[in-house]
């Protein structure tokens, strides 16, 4: 059996170098080509939860901005320090102003009557920013070293799973939409190629297809190298660089002519 023929190793075949891409552009009708896309869009994905896996915290104004800020002042620092550091099961307020509470053992009163609260116990403390509400237990297993970073290791190790979900539903929206306008856009554009009678590219399923073939290797160059050192914005633009390269390349190396592959000859259309 010819494995070069049979789907998916065509595509794998079509991605290896520009004049396959232009050769193979026949290979996948519409399903198959869904599908594929939607392999790239999962390599494009998979560092995300890889890099916040490893991650031991995050800035945590992404999901709790006025909490952040508020930790910031120097009076809300002092507060938290003497309650990270003090195991006292006294009602204790340490810090308040207009828009941030900080103590020990607040009650539910004390802590809902700002917008943002932190009340440290013994053996957790909780977070409320408006109707946000976070139960963190203090693990023994991280050190404290400053307000800041123990806050974010501590809560991070309660939510990371909630942020990678966070992350991997927000980078992946942007890919889809990127990966999708890049696909059907550059299709499109090729496509238009059929006004030039030298062009063999008569069909939007073929410019499809041709663009889904030069994809194919950006995404896994993306993927290893997202892997490696995660940057979202650098991994897009790896692919969208990838794929408009290769269209160049291919382009040169066919003129988008079946003719012109064959036998070095420009073959032209009605």
């Amino acid at each position: 059996m010819d494995f070069g023929s049979v789907f998916p190793f065509n595509y794998l075949t079509a991605i290896v170098s520009p004049k396959k891409t232009f050769t193979h552009r026949h290979d996948m009708g519409w399903w198959k080509m869904m599908l594929i896309w939607i392999v790239l869009l999962m390599l494009m994905i998979v560092p995300i939860p890889a890099y916040y896996g490893r991650q031991e915290q995050v800035n945590m104004d992404i999901l709790l901005p006025k909490t952040a800020q508020a930790i910031d002042s120097t009076g809300a620092q002092r507060g938290l320090a003497t309650a990270f550091q003090s195991k006292t099961s006294r009602r204790v307020v340490l810090y308040r102003d207009r828009q941030v509470i900080i103590g020990q053992n607040l009650s539910e009163t004390q802590a809902k009557s700002r917008p943002v609260s932190i009340t440290v116990q013994p053996k957790y403390f909780a977070l409320l920013e408006d109707k946000a509400a976070f139960r963190v237990p203090r693990r023994t297993s991280i050190p404290y070293r400053s307000v800041t970073q123990y806050l974010n290791r501590q809560w991070y190790a309660q939510n990371k799973s909630l942020v990678t979900m966070y992350f991997v539903t927000l980078f992946g929206g942007i890919s889809f939409v990127v990966m999708l306008l890049l696909w059907l856009g550059l299709a499109f554009l090729l496509w238009l190629s059929r006004f030039n009678h030298a062009s063999s590219v008569r069909r939007f399923k073929e410019s499809a297809n041709l663009v889904l073939n030069t994809m194919g290797g950006g995404a896994v160059v993306a993927c290893l190298v997202g892997l490696v050192h995660f940057q979202f914005g650098f991994s897009l633009v790896i692919l969208v660089l990838w794929t408009i390269i290769m269209i160049s390349i291919m382009f040169w190396q066919t003129r988008l002519n079946d003719g012109y592959v064959a036998t070095g000859r420009m073959q032209t259309y009605d």
